[in-house]
């Protein structure tokens, strides 16, 4: 809570002159952190006591006549990289542009690898199918009785 007055104070006792620079400056920095209660939304567009926290903090810093870059510094100090709303890049990340490729021809290799595999086997029947099957096939005698039924019921 005192802290929350001292920003206040710190706020009042700022230059008049600089008020519309402030507060454009301001604004680009809330918009570039993101709210440490939840670390999922801007500190400008977010609505809860932490954001409004943060957003009287900016204030305070730059009245206080630091940049921006050390307000972005103090708070990865405090809270880490998570803070940033845009992570600085760093480098040149191969995997980012190699492996949506490699993932891309291992799918495809893998759907023509599976296609293959499941048209060449063709099922055979099992020796003995072959039997039953003969088996199963009906006699002359029993085709001409069904032949007979049939035609009863027509």
């Amino acid at each position: 809570m005192t802290v929350l007055l001292s920003m206040i104070l710190v706020l009042s006792l700022a230059p008049l002159q600089r008020g519309p620079e402030l507060e454009i400056e301001a604004r680009a920095i809330d918009a570039m952190l993101i709210a440490p209660c939840c670390f999922r939304q801007q500190v400008s567009l977010h609505q809860s006591a932490a954001a409004d926290e943060v957003r009287l903090d900016v204030r305070a810093r730059l009245a206080a006549g630091q940049t921006r870059q050390q307000i972005l510094d103090a708070y990865v100090a405090r809270y880490g990289k998570v803070i940033l709303a845009e992570p600085p890049a760093v480098g040149f990340d191969l995997s980012l542009y190699v492996m949506p490729f490699v993932t891309l021809l291992l799918s495809a290799g893998l759907v023509t690898a599976l296609v293959r595999r499941f048209t060449r086997h063709r099922v055979s029947p099992a020796p003995g199918f072959q039997a039953a099957a003969a088996l199963a096939e009906p006699r002359a005698a029993d085709q001409a009785r069904l032949d007979d039924e049939l035609r009863d019921l027509d």
